[in-house]
């Protein structure tokens, strides 16, 4: 088995911790929704993590949500944070755009 880039770096350079790579960046247009979701797919080893801009707290909510799960493939991870969006999106939700939202 080839060893990954990530590991070579940790091995060059003792002090990293983490490498993540940056897959891709998806933008969602929905219905009502004044501002685009966009989800960054991030890879960490071999787990991706899609991050979303977007947060949404139910009617009557104490707090906003978004996805912050893990999963085995880009894909995934992009359905992951979509799913995320909408299982809160219900008649009455507000949503706050996170201005900075990477990792």
């Amino acid at each position: 088995m080839t060893p990954s880039p990530d590991d070579d770096l940790a091995r060059q350079y003792p002090d990293i911790l983490q490498v993540r790579e940056l897959v891709g960046i998806y933008e969602i247009d929905i219905r009502d929704v004044d501002v685009p979701l966009k989800v960054k797919i991030i890879r960490s080893g071999s787990t991706y993590s899609g991050i979303a801009n977007l947060a949404v707290r139910e009617k009557g909510g104490k707090d906003y949500h978004r996805d912050t799960g893990t999963y085995p493939s880009k894909e995934a991870a992009l359905q992951g944070a979509i799913a995320g969006f909408f299982l809160h999106l219900t008649p009455g939700a507000s949503i706050r755009e996170i201005r900075n939202w990477g990792v």
